[in-house]
């Protein structure tokens, strides 16, 4: 099982330093685009990965999963989060807003992942499970999406019994107009570690991780933020 899983890590670690920029690159804008985040599909990315956030998923598995956990991610997108969870946990599902991610994953990892139980759509905020059923929950790149960031950390912290893994980018002036708005296409907003610490703080415990690195990796994972972090990761309890 620790060969295998040690294997997986290696190959992932393979693919990522082999990736370009050019999907991030396509997702930039300036003050005068006028798009929707709304709009956003996960498979706009499809047949690639974000580096870092093959990196958060790691990290939610190495630091705050147990062998047997039972784990929901909660906006999975293209299912890798979902895979990677998979290494540890007995029981993953996941939910996400968009029909298309969706409709993906039914093709690429439902009937390959034997650990995965459900995959299903959610209005963004409510989640339908009872209190508690989860172990961990992981939101990776999800919140600078949501316009009600408080309601959905509020509704992931009642379905979980241990905590909430977070993953967000952090907001560097190479990517922030002169507006202040997020150079990204659909995003919402974008947070320095001050202001989600300060939001954080009102829902309960807070461990912080950085992850430090250039956009393609590699990355380091620190406790203590620098002029290389280019995520904000940290681990809300519950």
């Amino acid at each position: 099982m620790k060969h295998w899983f040690q294997t997986i890590q290696t190959l992932m670690k393979r693919i990522l330093s082999k990736l370009n920029r050019v999907g991030h690159r396509m997702l930039l804008r300036n003050e005068t685009s006028k798009s929707d985040p709304k709009d956003y599909s996960a498979i706009l990315g499809r047949g690639t990965v974000v580096p870092c956030q093959i990196e958060a998923y790691f990290l939610a598995l190495n630091r705050y999963l147990e062998d047997g956990d039972i784990v929901l991610d909660v906006g999975f997108g293209l299912g890798y989060g979902l895979n990677i969870l998979a290494i540890k946990a007995s029981e993953v599902s996941g939910v996400d807003i968009d029909p298309q991610a969706l409709n993906y994953c039914q093709g690429t990892v439902v009937g390959r992942n034997p650990r995965l139980k459900d995959l299903a759509l959610y209005d963004g905020y409510n989640i339908e499970y009872q209190d508690g059923y989860f172990y961990t929950v992981t939101c990776v790149d999800v919140l600078e999406h949501v316009e009600d960031y408080d309601q959905l950390l509020q509704e992931m912290l009642r379905v979980t019994r241990k905590g909430v893994l977070i993953s967000t980018p952090n907001r560097r002036p190479e990517y922030t107009n002169s507006d202040g708005s997020p150079k990204n296409y659909f995003h919402l907003r974008e947070w320095s570690y001050d202001e989600l610490n300060t939001i954080l703080a009102k829902h309960g415990k807070v461990e912080w991780n950085f992850l430090d690195g250039p956009y393609e990796g590699p990355f380091i994972t620190r406790k203590v933020q620098s002029k290389s972090t280019i995520t904000l990761t940290p681990f809300l309890f519950r």
